[in-house]
């Protein structure tokens, strides 16, 4: 059995002109690059009301929804809704961190969300559950379920925010290795990282068993279980580093992400060894119709979406995502007016 779970789930409208001029001028004060300020990042799929729908009829045993925010709201939303907890930004980061366009900055900081469970998953608002989800995928008596499969990371300049998060990858993994070594590590949790469920993905863990130290793990584009005292734990004893990223406005290469619970977790041997299910895609003119197939079958668990296409070309494939979308989710869930 497990305590309550939580969905968190951070949201942009990147339409809004009042979001739109606070941020452009915040850029001129505090230099942001020009990676962080790309419009990609934000443009609006207008499909959050399917990700609520998403949520109720395939994770029905979720406690509450976090939906944090800047501070607009998408019209529809039911404010009223008992499982529906909105949060401000400016209601859990601390002042000096504010404003921020950076989204690890506000994750980083979810542990301090008073409301929020101890056990809750981290949703983007680009991933979609497509089929029924038992709360047991993702928890089994309180312990994260999670794969401990191996990676490296690639130093390579494959476009300006990609080439930014090669950073924040490093900057996780220094903080990794100092406080865990590798051999000790997959020692005493030998069957959770040999773990056949793995399959062929433990071959990436064996090819890198020569390293002493651990060069990266694989990050699927997923939800992940987190441990709100994990999160904790982390200020606690890297209160100085979390607080100089999070002073951080906009991306930047001193980050760490979220991705750095995960990997304690794993590291600390607390979780329950399961392979990551799911389907990530880079959508343009190419795949479309796939993916919207894709969709409306319901072929996987989960998918992530993200766009790889110009202004012109988003504005059609938005239409045909949402159409396959509206095909499999078109009631109304208890998130909306």
């Amino acid at each position: 059995m497990n305590d309550k779970i939580d969905v968190i789930v951070p949201w942009v409208d990147g339409s809004d002109p009042e979001w739109i001029r606070e941020r452009d001028a915040r850029s001129l004060i505090y230099g942001a690059e020009k990676k962080s300020l790309s419009s990609i990042r934000f443009q609006s799929w207008d499909n959050m009301r399917y990700w609520f729908r998403a949520i109720e009829r395939f994770m029905p045993w979720i406690n509450k929804v976090f939906f944090v925010t800047w501070g607009h709201l998408p019209e529809y939303l039911n404010e009223k809704s008992p499982r529906l907890r909105i949060v401000k930004h400016e209601e859990y980061i601390p002042n000096e961190y504010l404003p921020t366009y950076n989204s690890n900055t506000i994750e980083m900081n979810y542990h301090r969300i008073e409301e929020l469970s101890e056990n809750f998953i981290i949703f983007n608002d680009d991933f979609f559950p497509l089929q029924p989800i038992d709360e047991t995928y993702y928890f089994k008596d309180n312990l994260v379920c999670d794969e401990a499969v191996e990676g490296h990371i690639t130093p390579v300049e494959t476009g300006a925010i990609s080439n930014m998060a090669r950073y924040v990858q490093v900057n996780n993994m220094i903080i990794i290795n100092k406080h865990f070594k590798k051999r000790e590590v997959q020692k005493q949790n030998w069957d959770k990282w040999y773990n056949s469920d793995y399959g062929e993905l433990l071959e990436r863990t064996k090819s890198l068993n020569y390293w002493y130290d651990f060069a990266g793990f694989r990050d699927p584009h997923m939800p992940s279980a987190m441990k709100k005292s994990v999160l904790s734990y982390l200020w606690q004893i890297e209160g100085e580093l979390l607080d100089r990223a999070s002073m951080n406005h906009f991306r930047s290469y001193n980050d760490v992400s979220q991705y750095l619970i995960r990997y304690w977790q794993l590291c600390s041997g607390k979780f329950n060894p399961r392979r990551t299910l799911g389907k990530f895609y880079q959508v343009d003119l190419s795949n479309y119709e796939e993916v919207a197939r894709d969709i409306e079958e319901q072929k996987y668990q989960m998918i992530s979406i993200n766009e790889h296409c110009s202004p012109e070309e988003f504005t059609i494939i938005k239409s045909r995502m949402n159409k396959a979308f509206d095909a499999i989710l078109h009631e109304k869930s208890e998130f909306e007016v």
